[in-house]
């Protein structure tokens, strides 16, 4: 899970707070507090989001399901912070991604190099790079502590 107290500076939070989001389930409600109205979102292999509403309209009708149907029993996420580094208004995380099911399945877990660009204070690219094989994996067993019902009670 994403700790904000792992942020250095500034810089490094808002890239955090961004995966947080993602982390509690607020990702949609985050977008337009955290980022610039041409914010740009790349992920390995799929088109780029461009623009607050690109972004918030795929989200808010199925997510990445269309583009990856491995996600389409997705239904919460966590984020592992291996490694965070910034210089100026760039910051470069190491991430292990997790997508999971409500049954507490990980169907998806790709390991993510991401730079995310700062402007002005806000998101204004994050571009995330995995090897585009985690698409097929098979998802795990049901983990203990990542059901719907444990993670995110109030939306059972």
């Amino acid at each position: 899970m994403i700790d904000l107290n792992d942020a250095s500076n500034a810089n490094e939070r808002l890239a955090l707070e961004i995966f947080k989001a993602m982390d509690d389930g607020r990702i949609v409600d985050a977008i337009p507090e955290l980022t610039t109205p041409d914010f740009v979102w790349s992920n390995s292999g799929l088109p780029d989001l461009k623009g607050q509403e690109a972004v918030v309209e795929l989200l808010t009708s199925g997510g990445f399901s269309n583009e990856i149907p491995i996600l389409a029993e997705m239904t919460h996420f966590t984020a592992d912070l291996v490694h965070i580094a910034s210089a100026g208004d760039t910051v470069f995380t190491e991430r292990i991604d997790h997508h999971w099911s409500a049954d507490g399945r990980d169907l998806m877990t790709p390991h993510i190099a991401g730079v995310v660009e700062i402007r002005d204070g806000l998101i204004a690219r994050l571009h995330d790079f995995y090897d585009t094989i985690c698409y097929t994996q098979e998802p795990t067993a049901s983990q203990p502590g990542f059901t719907l019902a444990e993670r995110h009670p109030e939306r059972v």
